[in-house]
């Protein structure tokens, strides 16, 4: 009986959750908002402020609800990025992700100390859980703010890079907290083989999903094989200890640049062959992609919580110091290149999500001190960094709508649009 409570009360979240999702993203097209801010506000409405749902159980869902939006989107992402322009801005991107968590990790992890009187320890393991961009707010600004295709792509894999730098080292922090013992050499060893170990099977795993979808090209109910090869490739990469969103979007990415790989590749698949099935796949998974992007919102608005101004000052604190960061890390790295025109978008863009979820629930995990006090500024980071990095690019775009100039020539002006 427990049980059939148990699974009534779960289902009749996912429900309600989907509902809102579907009214939130409604409610923004009549007064012209980004569904983000409108599908937060809701959750926020109807868990902490009329609390409706069971915060307890909502916090038990993040370590499943997190990963499950990281790998649809992640899967959307490389489906619609464009690998030669990706291959261009590949250093770059690596610039950007490792300068930006090194200035935001030091900046928050300082002020965290001084400002709640903790170890060192405990204040960078919470600033490094926050120091990363999550991919799902970058590719929701760039569906409504218009950027130059080499933004798009760089910035893209810098939230992709993002995730594993976050995951591995607040995991060497908190080895060091719990055995009193890491190094330098010991951090870059865990880095390097994620990052090749995702990247690997990504290329591998994609190049005979391209077979096996050549195979199989004229069954029906393709993409339903596909999404099932989606999983997979995740929880294989994050079981032999790589990252599963990395992965996931190189292995669409082969997908999405099937004509770009089979002719570099000379592989022995006719490239028409594939035309209609990439269309039909990247149509089903946008469309379930944006379902689990809405709840993943909703849901966020849901599990915050307001334990006190002190708490509410300190989180706004470490948001302004992670915009500040971020401005100047993009600052320096798009330096006289084609980028730097769209520095009043990505400038901006820090917003938080699954990795920053779960790595902040490490705390409570352990029952360090201060776990309740961190979980409170965690989410409160995670929401308002969420807010700002839609508010701030929305504006940044309205305000430079003048000629971008781009090697001596006007290019194409910032433009705010809203999907139908």
């Amino acid at each position: 009986m427990v049980f059939v409570n148990e699974s009534i009360m779960v289902f009749s979240m996912i429900a309600a959750i989907m509902a809102l999702g579907f009214i939130g993203d409604a409610l923004s097209r009549k007064i012209l908002l980004p569904s983000v801010l409108m599908l937060m506000a809701l959750g926020i409405i109807f868990g902490p402020v009329l609390n409706l749902f069971p915060r307890d159980l909502l916090l038990g869902a993040v370590p499943y609800v997190a990963p499950l939006t990281l790998a649809f989107v992640s899967f959307e992402a490389g489906l619609n990025s464009d690998l030669p322009t990706l291959l261009g801005q590949g250093k770059r991107a690596v610039l950007l992700a490792v300068l930006g968590f090194i200035l935001s990790a030091l900046s928050v992890g300082v002020l965290l100390h001084y400002a709640l009187g903790i170890r060192w320890a405990y204040s960078f393991l919470m600033s490094s859980a926050w120091s990363g961009v999550n991919i799902t707010v970058v590719s929701t600004i760039f569906k409504y703010v218009k950027v130059k295709k080499e933004t798009r792509s760089a910035f893209t894999l810098v939230s992709l890079l993002d995730d594993p730098i976050v995951l591995v080292s607040t995991l060497t922090l908190l080895n060091y907290i719990l055995l009193g013992q890491t190094n330098a050499q010991d951090i870059a060893l865990r880095l390097s083989s994620n990052v090749a170990m995702s990247l690997l099977l990504g290329v591998g795993l994609g190049l005979l999903w391209l077979y096996l979808l050549y195979f199989f090209r004229k069954e029906e109910y393709t993409y339903t094989f596909t999404l099932a090869a989606l999983f997979v490739v995740y929880i294989t990469t994050e079981a032999l200890g790589g990252t599963g969103v990395i992965a996931v979007f190189v292995f669409a990415l082969f997908i999405g640049n099937y004509r770009s790989v089979i002719g570099t590749l000379k592989l022995r698949i006719p490239r028409g062959e594939l035309s209609k099935l990439k269309e039909l796949i990247q149509k089903f998974h946008t469309e379930l992609a944006f379902m689990v992007r809405s709840f993943f919102f909703t849901f966020v608005g849901l599990i915050y919580a307001f334990t006190g101004v002190p708490e509410l000052l300190i989180a706004l604190g470490c948001v302004a110091l992670l915009h500040v960061m971020r401005y100047v890390t993009v600052r320096i790295v798009t330096y006289k290149s084609a980028l730097s025109s769209d520095i009043p978008v990505i400038g901006f863009i820090i917003g938080k999500g699954a990795a920053a979820a779960a790595m902040s629930t490490l705390p409570l995990a352990f029952n360090f001190p201060y776990a309740q006090t961190f979980t409170s500024i965690a989410l409160s980071v995670i929401l308002f960094s969420n807010i700002t990095s839609i508010v701030l690019p929305f504006a940044g775009a309205k305000l430079s709508k003048r000629p971008r100039i781009s090697n001596g020539e006007p290019t194409e002006l910032a433009e705010v649009t809203f999907s139908k």
